[in-house]
């Protein structure tokens, strides 16, 4: 019953380790020795929860005031640094970059923010408020670290973050989901104007910007 799987996240550290939380602890399994290795968390049970088997490092955060992210290697087990941010009471998700030392952390409530950080530089890089919305999801696009999806309840958002030397900034994308019945609602093309290819006497379809006040 200690060792019991709580229906989290779990994921691979390496090639044939797969790790998961439970309590206070995180188990990692070898699926072909079935051997498995725990390491424990000082202060309490575990909460969020996020494993990169490029870089074999683990993340996860305690459940008590002011909690902390503890960033710890595969298979040395040692901690590499403690990520301090302005949660209050919990975070809901954390999720590594597939290329570069990033991670994205979730703050439930009260703030709801969501954070990117150099773990590697132990640095904040920048923070983006969502008030009251509940995430169910956080994953980098594993092509470009510069994008986020971060999926709630109800939405479906894509992040860019920009940057200007040091300066980072997340820029919000939300994406257009269809209705009960499948279907997309029509929205305005910024870039191109509604189309008249059905009817040739207007010519070719022009973008906005190269229309010049001319109709």
């Amino acid at each position: 019953w200690v060792q019991g799987f709580s229906n989290k996240n779990f994921g691979f550290i390496s090639n044939q380790t797969v790790c998961y939380p439970c309590g206070n602890y995180i188990l990692f399994l070898d699926t072909e020795t079935k051997k498995t290795t725990v390491l424990q968390c000082q202060t309490g049970q575990v909460g969020a929860f996020a494993a990169n088997r490029n870089s074999q490092v683990l993340a996860f955060s305690d459940r008590k005031l002011n909690p902390i992210i503890y960033i710890y290697t595969f298979p040395e087990l040692s901690k590499l640094t403690e990520l301090k941010g302005n949660a209050q009471l919990d975070y809901a998700l954390l999720a590594f970059s597939f290329t570069g030392p990033y991670l994205a952390s979730y703050s439930s409530i009260p703030e709801f923010v969501l954070s990117v950080w150099n773990w590697q530089q132990n640095i904040l890089l920048c923070s983006e408020p969502q008030p009251g919305i509940t995430a169910t999801s956080l994953s980098f696009n594993p092509m470009n670290w510069q994008h986020l999806c971060f999926v709630s309840e109800s939405s479906v958002t894509v992040w860019h973050m920009e940057r200007n030397n040091d300066e980072y900034h997340l820029k919000r994308i939300p994406v257009k989901l269809p209705d009960g019945q499948g279907t997309l609602s029509p929205h305005k093309d910024l870039f191109f104007p509604v189309s008249h290819s059905e009817d040739p006497y207007h010519g070719p379809d022009l973008p906005v910007s190269a229309i010049a006040g001319l109709v």
